[in-house]
């Protein structure tokens, strides 16, 4: 995208920006003795895993505790486990959504192009495809003429509506109180460290499709938080006195079906808990449904020349291995029983006998230990660095005893301990009740793509492009100007204003030239992942540079700026016309909001910059 002639940025020092059975988890050690006392509302938190899914909410009642309850009743669910969770699988007949979870279960067996599984890996960001591992993993497709957005609406959906039936039916007055309050119901959706904007933009519009908020109420009643930060405050929900002193430094390790988030963190006082981030957060793919694969992979090459390699069989195998193998693996034995079919299923000559295989421990060592050697790659570093005390480990993946003994063996050197926390995603609706974590650390160095003033020891490769304007300066197109670096920790939200104006020569500039000029300017926001900080966006052919991700376009309407103009001496005698504004990006939470800020005859004004993500 080219550069917009009308961004002109004045950038110099900027401070750095940087029988229905209810689960209930009361909260006193975080919401203490004081009883609710705002408006009535509820709140849902939904989290859309890459193999299960699951809701937790809370109905905020004036005079009453807050208490998180999890839906423990989904369609066609025979029991199992705490019934807290149903399979992120969308079923659709001939493009048309059928059905969800659990009454999706039989046609996956037998017809799985006609279902949306794992889809959560379509969202996944290109950088978390790095590793050699994970660029060979091979993304399901979609059901033909299904797009991931609408995937996510028909889940989001399916939540919602299941969510409001446990809700009626556990409630007291529950159709009454869901009626009176519906629309003003906040929607917290977790997701991977790792996801952006570019992420929360197809959620959002999914959100809006499926009826969960309107396009006028969204930025109020939708918000985000990252799966970490949604299971530390869970974790610290629950007692946490003996090992959670002031200046502790302890992790939470979140291993989920497809990624592994490890977000380290910093005690700054326990009274009240009061968490930041020591260091930018890590997050590999490298969730549990790669040891499914890895198993896959291997059962097709043992069965590849007999009748056994079909793979309708072969998904029947690897369902076996994660159903009853997979979660009591722990690396002990020789061989592993794996049962699969009945026990007419008999050919000795190729270890099948009386429906069972077995499979070799070191087999399944090599295969969880490629996942694992990702996740401590990811995540040693910054752990071994920041002098962890403790870490938590929460997430499907992290009930593996295996996973959790290569953890413990690889950390006990340094003295880490590690904490085991039950996997909930009531830390959602917790977080929203009460932030432990003030402080985030920036994973990126954010920016944006400016017309600079020419700096000769910084620009002098571009000496040849830089032009003399109105106002006697010399400027240089494609200049990254830096709004947060890398590592900054940021205090809760925070506001930064960046100076832009624009100039105009008043010899030559009509009246109607000067407000034709107010229009829309456009400001690219790039990531760099580097530690430096680099001097320049794009090539002076206007490509974007190697390194440099395009993240998102800030659309401002400086129409509302006429007001502003002022006339001023140039050089030599020359006049010309000028109007300073400000974007104010807020950065610090989940999300990126910007505002645009002007005086206007001593007033200070504002109206609303719009936030575009750049699609890939």
């Amino acid at each position: 995208m080219p550069s917009s002639p009308q961004m002109r940025g004045l950038t110099h020092s900027y401070p750095p920006f940087r029988s229905q059975r209810i689960l209930q988890i009361a909260m006193p050690n975080y919401y203490g003795n004081e009883k609710y006392e705002g408006p009535e509302r509820i709140v849902v938190a939904m989290d859309i895993g890459t193999t299960h899914s699951g809701v937790a909410f809370t109905h905020f009642y004036p005079g009453y505790h807050p208490q998180a309850q999890v839906v423990v009743d989904w369609p066609g669910q025979a029991r199992r486990n705490d019934g807290s969770k149903t399979p992120s699988i969308v079923l659709y007949q001939n493009g048309k959504f059928k059905a969800c979870g659990w009454l999706a279960m039989e046609d996956f067996e037998e017809t799985p192009e006609n279902v949306a599984y794992w889809f959560k890996l379509h969202l996944h960001p290109k950088k978390m495809l790095k590793t050699p591992e994970s660029k060979a993993f091979e993304v399901p497709p979609l059901p033909k003429g299904v797009t991931i957005e609408r995937v996510y609406t028909d889940i989001m959906r399916y939540l919602m509506e299941n969510t409001q039936i446990f809700f009626e039916t556990t409630t007291p007055n529950g159709p009454e109180i869901w009626k009176r309050l519906r629309d003003t119901i906040v929607i917290i959706l977790a997701t991977p460290n790792e996801w952006d904007i570019n992420q929360q933009d197809i959620l959002r519009r999914a959100a809006i499709r499926a009826s969960l908020v309107t396009n006028e109420n969204a930025d109020l009643c939708l918000e985000f938080v990252t799966e970490a930060e949604a299971s530390v405050h869970y974790a610290l929900a629950n007692p946490y006195e003996e090992w959670l002193k002031q200046k502790t430094v302890f992790a939470v390790i979140d291993c989920g079906g497809s990624t592994v988030d490890t977000t380290v963190y910093r005690c700054v006082s326990t009274a009240p808990l009061t968490l930041k981030e020591a260091c930018p957060s890590e997050c590999v793919q490298a969730g549990g449904i790669f040891v499914d694969r890895g198993m896959e992979l291997m059962l097709n090459e043992r069965f590849k020349e007999t009748s056994f390699g079909n793979s309708h069989i072969i998904r029947d195998m690897v369902k076996a291995f994660e159903d009853d193998v997979k979660p009591q693996f722990d690396g002990t034995k020789d061989e592993y029983s794996l049962k699969f079919g009945t026990v007419r299923e008999h050919e000795p000559k190729i270890g099948i006998n009386n429906g069972k295989i077995t499979v070799s421990g070191k087999k399944l060592t090599d295969i969880f230990d490629s996942i694992i050697n990702q996740i401590i790659k990811s995540c040693f570093k910054s752990l071994v660095d920041q002098k962890t005390e403790h870490v938590i480990l929460v997430g499907g993946f992290a009930e593996s005893p295996y996973v959790r003994r290569a953890l413990w063996k690889a950390l006990k050197g340094h003295g880490i301990k590690i904490v085991r926390v039950s996997d909930h995603f009531e830390g959602a609706i917790i977080g929203h009740i009460k932030h432990f974590v003030v402080a985030r650390a920036v994973k990126e160095t954010y920016g944006g793509c400016v017309r600079q003033n020419y700096d000769k020891k910084l620009h002098r490769d571009r000496k040849h492009a830089a032009k003399l304007y109105a106002d006697g300066k010399k400027r240089v197109d494609d200049a990254f100007h830096p709004w947060v670096t890398k590592g900054t920790v940021l205090q809760g939200t925070a506001r930064y204003k960046l100076p832009y104006h624009i100039a105009w020569d008043a010899a030559s500039t009509s009246k109607n030239d000067l407000l034709n000029g107010l229009t829309t300017v456009r400001i690219e926001v790039f990531a760099w992942d580097g530690e430096d900080v680099p001097v320049w966006c794009k090539d002076e052919d206007g490509n974007v540079l190697k390194g440099m991700r395009l993240i998102c376009t800030l659309n401002a309407d400086l129409s509302a700026l006429e007001g502003g103009l002022q006339m001023m001496n140039g050089p030599r005698g020359t006049k010309f016309y000028r109007v300073d504004y400000n974007v104010c990006v807020y950065f610090g939470g989940t999300q990126i909001r910007a505002k645009l800020q002007w005086k206007e005859k001593g007033v200070i004004r504002e109206s609303q910059v719009a936030v575009i993500p750049y699609v890939y």
